[in-house]
């Protein structure tokens, strides 16, 4: 050990207050990047686990009819690399099934023929038994053991086998290409979609979806043909649904070795690769292997296994992390750099010392990384540590909620520590290490040697502040220009500000401490802030309680009528007797002359109509709340709605291009496509109430009034959204009804009209729908200019940010909430409504007390309701409230880790500044004590200084702190459009009084020690 390095291991010890900082710091910053490396990590190997085993590890599909020249185009590129391991799928047939059998197993029982290693691949692992392994031989999914007798191991099963045919629907003409018909399922991501056409007869294979015009809104069902009975020996079950095995119509069924002439369907190759990067890579070698092919990309394992793939939720996680490494990286630059830059200013004497005795520039400078180097290799490795520690102590603690909320429970969420995440860790804090002591090293190797051995460089004002300095001491301005500071503490504040502009860049870094302090913390905020929303958002809309019953009365069942299907002109079911029946005995004043219904008597009828299911589902709810364990939370009625909003009333969302739910009209106004919620009294008028209006208002049913939702929650698929649908009060237009020469109309569709009878624009388009036996039936549009509507004036009294949770976030339109009172008399044009009912439960009872709840309304509507039910059942929320909360969970103490982590190193940063700045000053101070300046002077002092320093830190702080803000709402806006812009301001008044107690408890022990010192013993200031 030679001279420098026992210098440099006697100076750390000589202040063990700042070498313990400064290694506090490193290790901060090495536990916060390991965190960030092995959370990522450990995240990315759950997922891929979670991956290969529900869909196996294959990373491309690829498609054929020919599988003998598929399997040699497979064979020519295993053998030039392109491809690693393949497995086959060739289709079989499809088995006919009973109907009781298709109650349980689907349409059909599809017949897959496999080869290779599909258990590997496709993650076909058998629950029960084993895989085929001879002709003959069949795995079943487990539904066929547990469901009606139940079919076991050893069991033989005869089924009629044949092949699915395309038949035109009745009345339908004309032909479809394969890209326009319902696919069987499967993976985004196709290279190119088959273009092949289906016409009457076409044979259909596996990769077509089930064909129903009714349904899919195409022109084609389909049958199948039986060509022959097949039997097989039932030798395993699986329970797990990959990929490969999953079909629109059924789940597959998997044999091996059959004769070719059962093997006439589609072919299908699962292949693996090594050495790709990207998805675009992937795609190349495919259609280098096998040109002009259909296929399929395993997008989720592929980016789960590090391949580039687009995904706007991945890139907010990129970009957020890349900000915050960022702030890491600078705070913790910041924290060193001020360490070693006082360390040396203080040692300054020191330096001149061992430069008198011959030390040269070189190894003064390497003394100061030397220092830097011992201090990375403690406190890296304690970070590591800190790191992996944290991370595992969090995920044993949150681990199984994490894996549930991503759907990987039977996996779990475990710690996984990747080589290179620690490299990169280690790598990037000694990095930051050494590149903050740079320039200390640099003033080391460049001190005055004369000046450091009268003990003057450190405290030896630059040309410019002696001039300043003499300036502001001149007896004839001294006490003329007192300012605040000399008005407020007098001397000290007087000597405070000749330190001031004596020695600005001494104060300047304290107020790049407090600076960067006020950005760690509004980061942490920003952060919380923008990820909870994208939380919420994400989450979906959750109603309230743990249980819910959902009910709708059928259309074609009426007393009154409703309006629609059968075209009946006072909305009686079809085949009723007499079209204006159900008109007259809803308001027989509303017949014209002639006995034809009139617009007035449809809106009487369907308000009659909607009165009476309201005043049923109000009597159901009395006796829901009867059952036991169910505790009521509240009641309410909804259904769409077709408005038209004033211009001024309606939000971005609707005036962005591409808007789903309407668009402007020519006139100005725009059609609306949206929802109105008839919330039961009691909870209406508390929302009224918390909005700070008279629920009395709301009363009168001659003036509709409502309750407005600002914001809806969308995704488009690639973004979540968070929508502004309205954003001001006024007066709203509801359709309530259309007549269409004596012909009730269905409904309103929004459409864009470039030839508009008004003008381009969106407008509403009525149509009729019109019944077609087996067929179900089709819509048929109108001219608006024929039709003749009625429109019920209704007035936004107030627009809330959020829907109160009885109601609901539901849709991404336009939602209006009303009293249950209003039921009585206006329908708003809804048919039928939805009725929701919700309740609590005990813990871990809810799906129970549904059922209880279910059976007690299927009761009551079967015994006292003058309407055949439509549908009615029971959501389970509580599991869904679960999630939301452990998701919400996860997230705040992901953010309340984060924000600790960084206030620790911004307290560090201030501490080891404010601190050591003052003791580096204790000879400056001893002279002014020794001429007379009393403590309460010096008192002054200092505070007048601490106040400069926050004042001129405050400033670049908060504007540093929006410019971060404002990178990490970029980045989260990546994945939730709509987001707005915000200030955490409890994190800025938390910031504020973080800094202000650091500065505090840093210049009382700063002034603690600077009285610590003897006078003499601190003008002595010895070099050594």
């Amino acid at each position: 050990m030679n001279a420098m390095t026992t210098f440099t291991i006697k100076s750390l010890r000589a202040n063990k207050v700042r070498t313990l900082v400064t290694i506090a710091g490193v290790v901060l910053a090495a536990a916060l990047l390991t965190a960030v490396l092995t959370s990522y990590t450990s995240l990315q190997a759950m997922l891929y686990e979670a991956e290969t085993r529900m869909a196996g590890t294959w990373m491309a599909e690829v498609q054929g009819d020919d599988f003998d020249a598929l399997a040699s185009e497979a064979r020519e590129a295993q053998a030039a690399g392109q491809i690693a391991d393949v497995a086959y799928l060739r289709d079989a047939g499809f088995g006919e099934l009973t109907e009781q059998q298709q109650n349980s197993f689907g349409r059909y029982l599809p017949l897959a023929d496999f080869s290779g290693d599909i258990e590997t691949l496709c993650s076909l692992r058998p629950s029960e038994g084993r895989l085929p392994e001879k002709a003959g031989e069949i795995m079943l999914f487990d539904t066929w053991r547990t469901a009606g007798d139940g079919v076991e191991v050893g069991d033989t099963i005869t089924v009629p086998v044949g092949e699915r045919v395309a038949v035109l629907a009745p009345g339908r003409t004309g032909s479809m290409t394969h890209g326009e018909v319902p696919a069987s399922g499967g993976f985004v991501g196709g290279m190119e979609a088959a273009e092949d056409e289906i016409a009457e007869g076409t044979v259909l294979d596996s990769s077509i979806g089930y064909l129903d015009a009714a349904l899919d809104g195409g022109i084609f069902n389909e049958e199948l043909r039986v060509t022959g009975e097949r039997t097989y020996t039932v030798v395993g079950f699986y329970d797990n649904i990959p990929y490969a095995a999953s079909h629109g119509f059924g789940m597959t069924a998997f044999t091996c070795d059959s004769p070719d002439d059962e093997l006439t369907g589609l072919n299908r190759a699962y292949v693996t690769m090594a050495g790709v990067d990207s998805t675009a890579a992937v795609e190349q070698r495919i259609e280098e292997a096998f040109p002009d092919r259909y296929a399929e990309l395993h997008m989720g394992l592929l980016r789960y296994m590090g391949v580039r793939t687009d995904g706007a939720i991945w890139d907010t996680f990129f970009n957020i992390a890349a900000v915050l490494a960022v702030v890491i990286i600078v705070a913790c630059v910041s924290l060193i750099y001020n360490a070693f830059a006082i360390s040396v200013a203080e040692r300054t004497g020191q330096f001149g010392l061992l430069a008198s005795v011959g030390a040269s520039r070189r190894q003064l400078r390497r003394a100061v990384a030397l220092e830097a180097l011992i201090v990375a290799a403690i406190g890296v490795p304690l970070g590591l540590v800190v790191g992996i520690g944290g991370c595992a102590v969090t995920f044993a603690a949150l681990g199984p909620s994490l894996a549930t909320i991503f759907g990987a429970a039977e996996v779990g969420f475990n710690l996984s520590v990747a080589p290179w995440a620690l490299a990169v860790a280690a790598g990037l804090t000694v990095a930051t290490v050494l590149f903050s002591v740079f320039v200390p090293a640099w003033r080391a190797s460049r001190v005055n040697v004369i000046d450091a051995l009268r003990g003057n460089q450190s405290a030896r004002a630059s040309k410019r502040g002696a001039a300043r300095a003499a300036r502001a001491a001149n007896p004839a301005k001294l006490w003329r220009g007192r300012g605040i500071a000399g008005r407020v503490f007098g001397m000290g504040g007087l000597l405070a500000r000749i330190n001031e502009k004596r020695g600005a860049s001494k104060g300047m870094a304290a107020s790049v401490s407090l600076a960067l302090a006020i950005v760690l913390l509004m980061t942490a905020g920003s952060l919380s802030t923008f990820l909870g929303t994208l939380t919420k958002v994400a989450g979906g809309p959750v109603d309230a309680g743990d249980v819910g019953v959902v009910a709708m009365f059928s259309d074609d069942t009426a007393p009154g009528g409703d309006g629609t299907e059968g075209a009946d002109a006072a909305g009686n079911a079809p085949g009723a007797e007499g079209a204006d029946a159900g008109a007259a005995d809803a308001n027989p004043a509303a017949l014209a002359d002639d006995g034809s219904l009139t617009l007035e008597a449809v809106v009487e009828a369907r308000n009659a109509r909607f009165a009476e299911e309201a005043a049923v589902y109000g009597k159901a709810w009395e006796v829901l709340k009867t059952t036991p364990d169910a505790e009521p939370v509240g009641w309410r009625l909804g259904g769409g709605v077709s408005l038209i909003v004033p211009e001024a009333m309606v939000g971005d969302a609707f005036k962005a291009d591409g808007a789903l739910h309407g668009g402007q009209m020519a006139d100005g106004s725009f059609a609306v496509m949206g929802s109105v919620v008839y919330l039961e009294d009691a909870a209406f008028d508390r929302c009224v109430a918390d909005a700070g209006l008279n629920p009395a208002d709301f009363r009168d049913p001659t003036e509709p009034r409502a309750l407005g939702v600002g914001k809806a929650y969308g995704n488009n698929g690639a973004v979540y959204e968070l929508l502004d649908v309205l954003t001001a009060t006024g007066t709203v237009q509801a359709l309530t009804a259309g007549l269409y020469e004596g012909e009730v109309v269905s409904g309103f569709a929004v459409a864009y009209e470039a030839d508009g009878a008004n003008g381009a624009g969106f407008d509403f388009v009525p149509y009729v729908f019109e019944p077609n036996g087996a067929d179900g039936g089709m819509t048929r549009n109108l001219d608006p200019a024929d039709v003749e509507t009625a429109t019920t004036p209704v007035e936004v009294v107030a627009v809330l940010d959020e829907a109160p949770e009885l109601v609901g976030m539901y849709g991404e339109s336009v939602q209006l909430i009303v009293p249950m009172s209003l039921a009585a008399t206006h329908s708003l044009g809804i048919i039928d409504p939805t009725f929701r009912a919700s309740f609590d439960a005990p813990e871990g009872r809810s799906g129970e007390v549904g059922d209880d709840l279910v059976n007690a309304a299927g009761t009551f509507f079967h015994d006292e309701a003058p309407f055949e039910v439509a549908f009615l059942a029971m959501n389970d929320y509580a599991g869904d409230v679960a999630s939301n909360q452990t998701l919400a969970m996860v997230v705040n103490v992901f953010c309340l880790l984060f924000t600790v982590i960084l206030a620790l190193i911004a307290m560090a940063n201030v501490f080891n500044t404010v601190t050591n700045g003052l003791i580096l000053r204790r000879r400056e101070f001893a002279v002014m004590r020794s001429v007379g300046l009393s403590n309460r002077q010096f008192r002054a002092m200092i505070v007048d200084e601490c106040v400069a320093w926050c004042a001129r830190g405050l400033v670049p702080g908060v504007l540093l702190s929006l410019l971060v803000s404002w990178l990490l709402w970029v980045a989260v806006s990546g994945s939730l459009s709509g987001l707005s812009f915000m200030v955490p301001w409890a994190y800025v008044a938390l910031a504020f009084a973080m800094t202000a107690a650091a500065v505090g408890i840093s210049v009382a022990y700063g002034m603690h020690r600077c009285k610590a010192d003897n006078v003499v013993e601190a003008l002595r200031m010895d070099s050594v």
